[in-house]
């Protein structure tokens, strides 16, 4: 679908999808644009249930890793 935006900066959703993704949203920006993620009602019952899928390792042990990988990224 196609969407414009007006004057002000306001972009038109269609109502099927603004009944979807409720009334307030993430946007993120990514390398191929912007992505519209619906908020959870409960964003720290959201929170935990992710929590749940981490790997089980020290928070030290998280940070090295991610530092690890952005240092790979970056090249």
């Amino acid at each position: 679908m196609i969407s414009k935006m007006d004057s002000k900066g306001r972009l038109y959703i269609p109502r099927s999808m603004r009944e979807r993704v409720g009334k307030e949203v993430y946007l993120v920006e990514t390398p191929d644009g912007i992505l519209i993620i619906p908020k959870p009602e409960d964003p720290l019952k959201e929170l935990k249930e992710i929590g749940k899928s981490l790997p089980k390792v020290s928070l030290d042990e998280l940070k090295r890793g991610i530092l690890k990988q952005a240092l790979e990224d970056l090249k």
